[in-house]
């Protein structure tokens, strides 16, 4: 090598160098940035409740032994026409926290922790949809049905939130119309989807091989005693991203402590499930009426899935919430209970 050969190397050498320290910097000033943030936004139990995000007083629970030899745990309170309310991913009954207080003066509100959610127990005997020992869409409906048989809930108004209102539409395709109708008289669809997740049929082989990736990753991780959100900032970051911009932090506090409550488990065994899901042909078969309703900020499932869910619906309307993210029970309380209220007075 001659020496101006050496000389170039080693100043591209220390080029490279000062380009990865200022990365390095940079990547840390990011980090600090954002660390900071979190423990700026992180809350006490006592705000929580100041937020009213408490449980109310004179609840009674249900635990409903379902077909697959587990076990559902259902909430109520109230009196009047039933409100069946079922949550997303990773979520719980408590996510309508705010309903049980407001809505039960007019309503009987029942709140469904989902299968392997909550207070819910896994069978073993599982209803899959192509997916080996896991459990699907198919198994959270029909434990739902489950639900409203034993409690015996006619006429009621079942809203469904992300995972729960594709469980409240499987539901809808599943069980008979004739016998649908003596027990559900409307959907309420939240921050949801018909499918495809990508936006196109061509990609569900993609759907269907990164679903199960995802979901062997985090089988393993498990097994290895990792858990799917090792780090308080990560959680907190995926918590938040679930609002929009005027959420205050006590509400990203609530839903985050429901994320952790879950196990990751429920969460691979369900991906393979969700990452397939499209009944987006089908939506002309359901001849219930319909309230879809998205945020504008919704990141998790912006409102292009809300439109296109109304526009498949025989009889729908759809309201967008200004600025609203994708928990819109606990971002606009008191217009998410007006509309729940309104529309179910339209059910006669």
């Amino acid at each position: 090598m001659s020496a101006a050969g050496g000389r170039g190397s080693r100043t591209g050498g220390r080029a490279a160098g000062a380009v990865a320290l200022g990365v390095g910097a940079a990547g840390a000033a990011v980090w600090v940035l954002q660390h900071r943030a979190v423990s700026r936004a992180q809350v006490t139990n006592g705000q929580v409740a100041a937020e009213g995000l408490s449980l109310p007083a004179g609840l009674v629970h249900h635990f409903v032994d379902v077909p697959d030899g587990g076990r559902v745990h259902a909430i109520e309170r109230g009196d009047g026409r039933p409100l069946v309310l079922l949550h997303g991913l990773m979520l719980s009954s408590a996510l309508w926290v705010h309903q049980l207080r407001d809505l039960a003066a007019r309503h009987r509100v029942i709140t469904v922790d989902l299968s392997g959610h909550g207070q819910s127990l896994l069978g073993t005997d599982r209803l899959g949809d192509g997916a080996p020992g896991a459990f699907a869409l198919t198994r959270l409906a029909a434990d739902v049905w489950a639900v409203l048989e034993a409690l015996d809930v006619r006429d009621a108004l079942l809203v469904g939130h992300s995972m729960g209102g594709m469980t409240a539409l499987r539901l809808a395709l599943d069980v008979p119309p004739a016998v649908l109708a003596t027990r559900v008289s409307g959907l309420a669809l939240v921050s949801t989807t018909a499918g495809p997740f990508i936006g196109s049929r061509r990609f569900a082989g993609v759907g269907r091989l990164g679903g199960a990736a995802l979901s062997r990753a985090v089988l393993a991780a498990d097994r290895g005693g990792v858990h799917a959100l090792p780090s308080r900032d990560l959680r907190w970051w995926v918590s938040r991203l679930g609002f929009g911009a005027d959420a205050p932090p006590a509400q990203v506090h609530f839903v985050e402590g429901m994320h952790t409550g879950n196990s990751s488990r429920v969460f691979a065994e369900l991906m393979p499930s969700l990452a397939t899901w499209d009944v987006s042909d089908r939506l002309g078969e359901i001849d219930l009426p319909a309230l879809v309703i998205v945020g504008t900020h919704d990141r998790a499932l912006p409102p292009r899935h809300s439109r296109r869910l109304a526009a498949g619906l025989a009889r729908a309307e759809l309201v967008e919430l200004p600025r609203c993210g994708h928990q819109p029970m606990l971002e606009r309380r008191n217009e998410f209970n007006r509309l729940l209220d309104e529309f179910s007075a339209k059910l006669g």
